[in-house]
């Protein structure tokens, strides 16, 4: 047995990890990172205990547990987090983050071939070591941490209540039945894998019946003609039925509920009812570092592909259910300002790339003198349809034929009396704006996807309105100034000279 202190300065790196989670409280934390991490360890049942009177809360798994090197970067404050992608959890930050509010973490763990325990505690001087313990409190495979909470702590849970509906609001997709089979069938978590509160098992439950969703949608997104998620849309019957001021669509990876969002989509009244929950698992290799938002960066077009299905269901689904828009695309001043943009797309190549103009590819096209020759087209993809066309594969969640690269399709003259007829598709390229009075937003526009979204109730809008030269230079500076908030994406450090390269092509034209 030993005592082991880390070298590095675990103060500031224990505030820089509360820094990372600003829409949550500490206490919340510890609870929503150590489930991440028994659920990364495979886990089919997950007890969480909280003593308020003894303020001590346990979490508890019979996950794989720890091996040698993991129980060592547990403990390491020094050591790299979690490879992005490889989970929802990283690093043990659970019990490192408690020391905000915490006096003392116990640990025990067992894993094939390992067993190790450890009592993290503040020493003389206030230094932060660790001490070997035996692991007394697994008999088998597994993970125990136990959080002794600081007496001057304030800790938003202290009943069954609080702690179900905590992990509701992070976990929820582990709490459906329908949900819990997907996860089954992509070898992510078992349908049995239960939470257990204070000893009791919170059962699964249908979403839709949960919160009494009326004009539910069940979809399966797909990108590239095959299944990417599964969600489900709907109305529920009360005001933000998962948390306060949460509403919207919760995008999830590997049953964890990364954000919620409304794809710029303002339905009004309705908006605080309107509630959708959908599992993406790809979306897991574009967390931040505490795994609480995407990574969003220009040229990430992968994460838009994954997003642009989801974002078209909804959209889809609110004209179906005739739920009315207030953002205008395709108003005469939306068209206008996309035209400008074409024009100075040459002198500023980072509009190019954002906004995904349209490419020109070779197509054959049969002359009427019999001759085959090539010529670009804008945007379009040709294909020599054999048959008839089958219907979608039902089936929950992204579980499809393979990932294997397809065959073209070959024109078979002999297989029909009909000559197949090529067939253009071509999907709108170019810049897209949308107008949207939404006074409630102090920003002067934001993105979605590749639409940039002009705030028409920002009051600096307001005041250029009634001038259309003022009007128009507002709307050019919002663009440019939504579009390097976009390219700098999560690196704040980063220096941009995009708003006056913009500025400046558009003054030349």
């Amino acid at each position: 047995m030993g005592i082991h202190e880390s070298s590095v300065n675990y103060r500031n790196l224990i505030r820089d990890l509360a820094d990372m989670y600003p829409q949550q409280d500490v206490p919340e934390v510890v609870v929503i990172e150590n489930i991440a991490n028994s659920l990364d360890a495979g886990a089919t049942r997950i007890e969480i205990t909280y003593n308020p009177g003894e303020r001590v809360l346990v979490v508890r798994d019979n996950g794989t547990g720890m091996d040698t090197m993991q129980f060592e970067q547990y403990h390491d404050f020094a050591a790299g987090l979690k490879t992005r992608g490889d989970g929802i959890g990283f690093a043990g930050v659970g019990a490192k983050i408690s020391f905000n509010i915490a006096e003392k973490v116990i640990t025990h763990t067992r894993a094939k071939g390992f067993s190790g325990g450890s009592e993290w505690h503040f020493a003389e001087r206030g230094k932060l070591v660790w001490e070997d313990v035996k692991p007394k409190s697994l008999s088998s495979h597994g993970t125990n941490v136990e959080v002794r909470f600081r007496d001057d702590a304030k800790i938003p849970y202290s009943s069954c209540v609080d702690l179900e509906e905590l992990i509701k609001r992070w976990y929820l997709p582990l709490l459906d039945p329908t949900f819990l089979r997907l996860y089954e069938q992509l070898n992510y978590y078992s349908r049995k894998m239960r939470f257990v509160v204070n000893g009791k098992v919170m059962e699964p439950c249908d979403v839709a019946s949960t919160f009494e969703l009326e004009k539910t949608k069940n979809f399966v997104p797909q990108s590239r003609s095959k299944r990417i998620g599964y969600g489900i849309l709907g109305i529920a019957q009360k005001e933000y039925p998962i948390a306060t001021d949460v509403s919207g669509v919760l995008l999830c990876t590997r049953g964890k509920v990364i954000k919620s969002e409304l794809f710029s989509q303002f339905p009004g009244d309705l908006g605080p009812r309107i509630f959708g929950l959908v599992e993406v698992p790809d979306l897991v290799k574009y967390l931040t570092t505490s795994k609480t938002d995407f990574i969003r960066r220009v040229r990430n077009k992968e994460l838009e592909r994954l997003l642009d299905p989801v974002r078209q269901e909804f959209k889809d689904w609110l004209a179906q259910v005739g739920i009315q828009q207030v953002g205008e695309s395709g108003s005469d001043e939306a068209v206008k300002l996309e035209r400008e943009l074409k024009r100075i797309v040459g002198d500023v190549p980072e509009l190019e790339e954002f906004f995904g103009f349209r490419m020109r590819k070779h197509v054959l096209i049969e002359r009427q003198s019999g001759s085959v020759t090539a010529i670009k087209q804008d945007g379009s993809q040709v294909t020599f349809p054999t048959e008839r066309g089958k219907e979608k594969g039902n089936g929950e969640g992204p579980l499809d034929v393979g990932d294997d690269d397809g065959t073209a399709l070959i024109e078979d003259k002999k297989a029909s009396e009909t000559r197949a007829e090529p067939i253009s598709r071509t999907a709108r390229r170019g810049p897209k704006i949308t107008l949207a009075d939404v006074p409630k937003r102090m920003e002067l526009g934001w993105v979605e996807g590749n639409t940039v979204i002009i705030n028409t109730g920002h009051p600096c809008y307001v005041k250029s309105k009634s001038n259309y030269n003022s009007r128009r230079i507002h709307s050019i500076y919002t663009i440019a100034t939504v579009v390097q908030r976009f390219l700098a994406g999560d690196d704040k450090n980063t220096k941009l000279m995009f708003i006056d390269k913009m500025m400046g092509a558009w003054g030349k034209k």
